[in-house]
């Protein structure tokens, strides 16, 4: 083969890898970007409407320039330079993406449009840039008018074999596997590779010496797969102490950005959401078995609706696990199943929180619907505590998945839910649980509320008492549900809320509307 051969071939091997590629890195950076903007937004249908039609503007975009810059300018190292310009947009992310999305939210509270503007901010240039890398292999392919439809196909074809492998691989792979810095690092390292040989091999001159191309092969390959970092090693919780106080971990799992912080005798589990740390666990290091968290003491107040002694519970939304494993440890001949979609957060949980796995505590990774739906088992209590920051997953608001908690119910069952009222329109979760329901009784939390559903008529304030004593009495609970359940009161009136169901459940609305987020005391 001539050189000229040789190079020819290069070029237009070039010229399709970079359409691939071009798809790859659109689709990873657009499930990234997404990924990134959940602390701060939510992972609510406006964030991802908001950046899906933000790329489709900056790909729409690309194509026009792109196809018209082409026609007046038809060289392939054009395309090396789009990715290295690429290279620079997503660099963005990890060094001012932060700043960035928080100044956006100090000036515009409504997360609807905060969410479109920082995806106007971060996401058109790039998503402009890759999609105009197609007009230019296009153009540059089509040496005959014979094989334009064929050439045209192959590309398009190619541009979306990258896309559903970017979109694949990093949801399944990438983002559940790696830190989010060390994810843009690598694909922005990956990117400014190939406009580097993009822009080698589609030179007017001949191509690379095979053994030149093999190195740069080598190069991107081994920046696409090896790892970067080191994962954080087990934590025991007798070593707490002397550790220094401040952020002892951050992780960024698919579904949330957790922070592991100590302060003083306290170790927290948050999850992050704009400049805010929620807490979702606390452990006192002197005070290893305490629930220092107040509401999560309420929660144990269900126990009171319950006269026979608890033989299976069930929890949605592990957190570090301190509920449970007070109950375990408490009821000695309790069974618990706790299902948790966030394997990260099991995984704190067991290093910093001393919640494992055992003959008694069984934790499944899985969504709590899902759980739910799939068990075989019937549970005397069920508590529902699955929170992502400051936002509840919808399909567990609704008035169906209430129905599925009151069928894994055994007879006499009771059902707990923690309700933060800043945060989860405490009316429409009310609502929504007592049309399923025959009683929802509600105990205030120092600013949580746990609602109570059990079946039957309401118990009044005697026959609460005489349970609680009974149950304490027999069970001689650390936390004396005497106590806890004086702290019931009565809902009272509820204007026209909405009830929630699968078909119409506007969680991201209603957590905007300042009287669904009313603290009840």
């Amino acid at each position: 083969m001539s050189a000229t051969s040789a190079a020819t071939l290069l070029r237009g091997g070039a010229l399709h890898a970079a359409a691939f590629f071009s798809g790859f890195v659109t689709m990873a950076l657009e499930m990234m970007i997404g990924r990134t903007f959940i602390p701060y937004f939510g992972g609510t249908i406006y964030t991802w409407g908001a950046l899906i039609a933000v790329f489709l503007i900056g790909m729409t975009i690309g194509y026009v320039v792109g196809g018209r810059y082409v026609d007046r300018h038809p060289h392939g190292r054009i395309v090396g330079l789009l990715f290295f310009l690429s290279t620079f947009t997503i660099l963005v992310m990890p060094f001012w993406g932060d700043e960035i999305i928080n100044r956006i939210l100090d000036q515009v509270y409504d997360l609807r449009y905060a969410a479109l503007l920082a995806a106007v901010a971060l996401a058109c240039l790039p998503a402009a840039l890759l999609a105009a890398v197609g007009p230019f292999c296009l153009r540059l392919l089509l040496d005959a008018r014979t094989h334009s439809g064929t050439i045209s196909g192959r590309i398009s074809a190619l541009n979306t074999a990258g896309s559903i492998l970017g979109t694949l691989g990093t949801s399944f792979y990438f983002i559940p596997s790696f830190g989010m810095r060390s994810i843009y690092f690598v694909l922005a390292g990956v990117t400014l590779f190939f406009s580097i040989a993009v822009y080698l091999l589609t030179r007017p001159r001949r191509g690379l010496a095979t053994a030149e191309v093999a190195g740069l092969v080598v190069a991107i390959v081994t920046a696409l797969v090896v790892p970067t970092g080191t994962p954080a090693q087990a934590q025991d919780t007798s070593a707490l102490a002397p550790l220094p106080d401040g952020e002892l971990e951050r992780v960024d799992s698919e579904y949330n950005t957790i922070f592991v912080e100590k302060h003083g005798d306290v170790v927290g589990l948050y999850f992050g959401y704009r400049r805010m740390r929620y807490t979702e666990s606390a452990i006192s290091i002197s005070k290893p078995r305490a629930l220092i968290v107040p509401y999560t003491r309420t929660m144990t107040a269900a126990l009171a609706f319950h006269a026979e002694p608890v033989k299976r519970i069930a929890l949605v939304g592990l957190g570090g696990g301190r509920t449970i494993n007070y109950l375990v440890q408490a009821l000695p001949g309790a069974v618990a199943d706790v299902a948790e979609l966030d394997g990260a957060v099991v995984d704190l949980a067991a290093r910093y929180f001393d919640t494992r796995e055992s003959d008694r505590l069984h934790i499944h990774t899985v969504d709590g619907r899902i759980f739910l739906r799939r068990t075989q088992e019937k549970y005397d209590l069920v508590l529902l505590d699955a929170y992502r920051g400051p936002f509840v997953p919808f399909h567990l608001t609704t008035q169906e998945f209430y129905r599925l908690v009151q069928e894994t119910l055994a007879p006499g069952g009771i059902v707990a839910q923690n309700v933060e009222p800043t945060t989860m329109f405490f009316d429409s979760a009310y609502a929504t649980m007592k049309s399923v329901f025959d009683q929802v009784d509600m105990i205030p939390a120092h600013g949580n509320i746990v609602l109570v559903g059990y079946a039957g008529p309401r118990l009044s304030d005697e026959e609460l008492a005489a349970r609680a004593a009974l149950v304490q009495a027999r069970d001689q609970l650390p936390y004396d549900l005497r106590e806890l359940v004086k702290a019931r009161r009565e809902v009272g009136t509820i204007d026209k809320p909405t009830i929630l169901t699968d078909d119409f459940a506007p969680v991201e609305s209603l957590h905007t509307i300042e009287r669904h987020n009313e603290k009840r005391e």
